[in-house]
């Protein structure tokens, strides 16, 4: 693999979606509707769903339907599953959600509650020379897919420090790749940074010589940003309510009981993340992900709204209303009925 095989992200874009939705998707009980389905990532932001999938939490709240778990490599792709009827729920991040709520007018998701505050950072290798802003020009960055969250926080911090992507005009290459090209390709020396969620913060600077140029959460008021969202398509909304109601409550409890089982949480956050496809990692670099991030049912609606204004000035976002992205119904019942239970 070379940056040169990378030269054209939008057709890249493309097929991801393409192949993320045909592949994390198909399935026998599509149409179900005894199945919740249920699209998730290999990412530490995504803990809360996947300390959930390790325990049977979310299981055993919407008996009797079962749940299908669906694995994707990047935000877009979920929406596109969601788009297509092929999931009904899912853990997603907050500019891909935001896309999927304006494209559709409103009508394809809602986010139902928060899922992660945190977890992500501006990696750079040690021996690219980069201390600051001034050095990245002609430098070679990567961000996870193009219009993703962390490549509009990436891109939105270039112009503010006076830098332009070569896209447009500027002397910053971006490359949209994966958790494993990135890590790959800065072992190389071939990659000067990304900006990246947990855990590849952490494999890059335990990995590839990296270190933290910036901790996103510096960016925000309080430290606090949404990486993560729990999403439900609308059609779910209305078909299985019950079960998106069982889901609710399932990951308010869930987000609890990680945080008073930190350290059990870590070890089967790191035990998901390997079942699920990638290398088994070593519980000192999961306490360091897990570090950074903040489990929340909170959706922040506040930080929300500027994330929409830092994509539509990058012409990732259309235009349009984001009042209705957010139904608080459902997780305040589940937040009420947790403080009323004995």
């Amino acid at each position: 693999m070379s940056l040169r095989q990378r030269r054209h992200p939008g057709a890249l874009l493309a097929l991801a979606v393409a192949l993320g939705a045909g592949a994390g998707c198909s399935s026998a009980g599509a149409h179900d509707p005894t199945v919740l389905r249920i699209g998730i990532m290999p990412s530490v932001a995504h803990a809360a769903a996947l300390t959930a999938k390790r325990r049977g939490t979310i299981e055993r709240a919407v008996v009797p339907r079962r749940v299908e778990w669906k694995v994707f490599g990047a935000g877009p792709a979920i929406i596109e599953a969601i788009y297509a009827g092929a999931i009904d729920a899912a853990y997603v991040g907050p500019g891909p959600a935001e896309n999927g709520f304006l494209r559709s007018r409103g009508e394809a998701l809602v986010v139902l509650a928060g899922a992660a505050s945190g977890g992500a950072a501006f990696v750079v290798r040690r021996s690219a020379g980069i201390h600051g802003p001034s050095d990245l020009r002609h430098k070679r960055l990567a961000t996870p897919q193009l219009g993703n969250t962390q490549d509009v926080a990436l891109r939105t911090w270039l112009e503010e420090q006076g830098l332009r992507t070569n896209d447009r005009g500027g002397d910053v290459m971006v490359f949209p790749l994966d958790g494993p090209a990135i890590l790959t390709l800065m072992k190389r020396g071939d990659l000067d940074g990304a900006w990246v969620p947990e855990p590849w913060v952490a494999r890059l600077c335990d990995e590839a010589g990296g270190e933290v140029l910036l901790d996103e959460r510096d960016l925000w008021p309080d430290r606090r940003f949404p990486t993560a969202l729990l999403v439900a398509a609308r059609t779910a909304m209305e078909a299985k309510h019950d079960a998106v109601a069982a889901l609710v409550r399932a990951h308010v409890e869930e987000v609890a009981w990680i945080g008073a089982h930190p350290a059990l949480a870590r070890a089967l956050v790191g035990d998901e993340l390997t079942a699920l496809g990638g290398k088994a990692l070593p519980p000192r670099l999961i306490d360091r992900a897990m570090s950074s991030v903040e489990v929340t049912t909170d959706p922040m609606p506040a930080a929300l709204e500027r994330i929409a204004e830092m994509a539509r000035r990058l012409r990732y976002l259309p235009a349009g209303d984001l009042s209705r992205l957010v139904d608080r119904t459902l997780l305040d019942d589940a937040l009420a009925a947790r403080e009323e239970a004995p």
